[in-house]
């Protein structure tokens, strides 16, 4: 089915059957947002409500958890090419996010609420069962490259970003990076260099 450049990429995503189905492709287009960041614009900031998800057009971004001392702290990693859909875990719990969601490139997304996800999933089981199934999965990634961190060495998790991730290193900050790992920016430069030099 013929449709508008920004919602290209969410109908290649999306089951066949969805996307062939003209009533629900209307009411996909009619409830996202297009939105537009620069690098360095947030989508949520700590202490906001999370009342939306969003499907990545174009960008990078990343997720960090603010303490209650106002440090940073990265904790996931999502692009137009791997979990395009992002969140914060506020979004499911309701309360207000110790999470913020940073752009780290320019980029587009589509913007949806989570009262017209609900209405959609009620509407298309199928969509319902696809959303479910994405999340999931995104959430079970970022647990299990959490948990490759915690029983790896610095050094060992490095490699196995190169090896699994090569698009993390090539795009993303080493800032960001050193972050996730909890290592200082410097020894993680060092540990580039000693790697791939």
């Amino acid at each position: 089915m013929e449709t508008d450049t920004p919602f290209a990429r969410l109908l290649v995503d999306i089951p066949e059957a969805l996307a062939r189905d003209s009533a629900f492709v209307g009411e996909l287009e009619s409830h996202a947002k297009v939105i537009t960041v620069k690098k360095g614009d947030y989508l949520l900031r700590s202490g906001e409500l999370c009342q939306d998800a969003y499907f990545i057009n174009k960008g990078l971004f990343i997720n960090l958890y603010i303490s209650e001392k106002g440090n940073e702290t990265v904790t996931g990693f999502a692009s137009e090419s791997q979990y395009p859909f992002l969140s914060a875990i506020g979004y499911f719990t309701k309360a207000p996010s110790d999470f913020e969601i940073k752009a780290v490139e320019d980029g587009e997304l589509l913007c949806f609420s989570r009262a017209h996800i609900e209405e959609l999933s009620l509407r298309y089981p199928l969509f319902a069962s696809y959303y479910q199934n994405v999340m999931l999965t995104i959430i079970s990634k970022l647990y299990s490259l959490f948990a490759v961190r915690q029983s790896c060495t610095a050094e060992e998790f490095l490699k196995y970003l190169y090896n699994h991730y090569a698009w993390l290193i090539k795009r993303v900050p080493d800032k960001y990076i050193a972050q996730y790992m909890g290592v200082s920016n410097s020894w993680y430069c060092k540990l580039k260099k000693r790697i791939f030099n």
